[in-house]
């Protein structure tokens, strides 16, 4: 199974930090509330999302393998390559010489990569193949399209 290119990136953490500005109060979902309209102070993105700066990586995802867990095309990922890969973690992995997003289940002695969009084959990961978990997938960011948000509102 040839697998699309996929670009790592190691994270700089010798640049200044990036930091937003952040809001004080949660923000739910479903009806406003006009007293939390204020920001406070300032979040950083490299202390919030890498808890291990040495071993996490960026990557650009291509496919759509993980649609339904939310993956889509062009997304970045997290991946930490010092977690422990456990069964249900989103992993980056090594087959048959490239990489690959999947979803990991171990079950009976056997290891499973599991795509989340059934148009997909399960992949068993087994010793003859040359592969391996290559990281565990810790976050995912997208740009929200909002292409389904009628205008006026």
């Amino acid at each position: 199974m040839k697998t699309p290119a996929l670009s790592l990136y190691m994270i700089n953490h010798d640049l200044p930090s990036l930091s937003l500005r952040r809001m004080e109060a949660l923000l739910p979902a479903g009806f406003p509330s006009p007293a939390d309209d204020y920001l406070e102070d300032r979040i950083d993105l490299n202390r919030e999302l890498v808890k291990n700066p040495t071993s996490t990586f960026l990557a650009r995802v291509r496919g759509e393998s993980m649609r339904d867990a939310g993956l889509q095309d062009g997304d970045l990922i997290l991946i930490d390559r010092s977690r422990e890969p456990r069964s249900g973690s989103m992993v980056l992995a090594w087959v048959d010489g490239g990489f690959t997003v999947k979803n990991l289940h171990l079950q009976g002695g056997r290891c499973w990569l599991r795509a989340a969009n059934p148009d997909f084959p399960d992949l068993e990961v087994t010793e003859e193949e040359e592969s391996s978990v290559w990281g565990v997938v810790t976050h995912v960011i997208h740009q929200q399209t909002n292409s389904n948000v009628k205008a006026g509102y």
